[in-house]
């Protein structure tokens, strides 16, 4: 990709302090940019400045294999890291057939039989457990902290990825058995702010309705503290899967 490099050089944003355009919107810096015509995937883009960058996008955008690349980015997002094939065709071609409109994809994901049908294979990320428990208990943190001393520990700090494409999204990822010993520690230590809302199990009626398991309840019923049953329903498949 040295070649894109290349030809969206000049790309920017702009800064706080800046006159060229409102902060942290998009900028084109000529001065910045290389010149020339270089060859993407067989093409040459000849065009100058900002148009140069925008029709090799749209290129990019329009080519089979980006299709293919963002249909299985999203299957192995909310289904698993290994998505049926089926499915993974059905959402490439909604995005060649509507020219890449991700709002139809998305629609296409959540019609597909498939996405209902498979077993919970994904394990929540650190962010979307704890936001899971917050609305499991409808309890903010007083102070934001907390929670983001919770994601460091988790191996997730906000707005910190460890590489440019991001967190990771496997489930290798995240459910590694130092990463579930952090959460087990996680969980319990909000069990334990957390003691005094209502009934646990209505905690577990709240996330998971009909869909919570028979052995977690008798889990958290038999539990000796209501601190230890929170910590049961949180580390309980139901809050960890999704």
């Amino acid at each position: 990709m040295t070649a894109l490099a290349r030809i969206i050089t000049g790309w920017s944003f702009a800064e706080a302090e800046s006159e060229i355009g409102e902060p942290g919107g998009f900028v084109f810096k000529a001065n910045w940019h290389e010149p020339g015509a270089p060859a993407l995937l067989g093409k040459d883009y000849p065009q100058t400045g900002r148009e140069q960058g925008a029709a090799a996008l749209a290129d990019i955008a329009r080519h089979p294999a980006t299709a293919t690349h963002i249909a299985t980015k999203l299957a192995r997002h909310f289904i698993a890291d290994a998505p049926p094939k089926p499915i993974v065709e059905t959402l490439a071609k909604t995005f060649r057939d509507t020219e890449g409109d991700l709002s139809a994809v998305a629609e296409a994901l959540i019609a597909s039989d498939l996405a209902w049908s498979e077993p919970l294979a994904k394990i929540r990320t650190p962010d979307e457990y704890l936001m899971a428990v917050a609305r499991a208990t409808g309890v903010l943190p007083n102070d934001p902290g907390q929670y983001l001393n919770m994601l460091n520990a988790m191996g997730m700090p906000l707005w910190q990825p460890p590489g440019p494409n991001g967190y990771p999204d496997s489930l290798d990822a995240w459910a590694s058995p130092e990463a579930m010993k952090l959460r087990l520690d996680v969980a319990w230590q909000m069990a334990q702010r957390l003691k005094d809302i209502g009934h646990p199990l209505s905690v577990l009626d709240t996330a998971a309705g009909l869909a919570a398991s028979r052995e977690t309840r008798e889990a958290a019923s038999r539990a000796e503290s209501r601190p230890q049953a929170l910590a049961i329903l949180f580390m309980s498949p139901e809050f960890q899967r999704r």
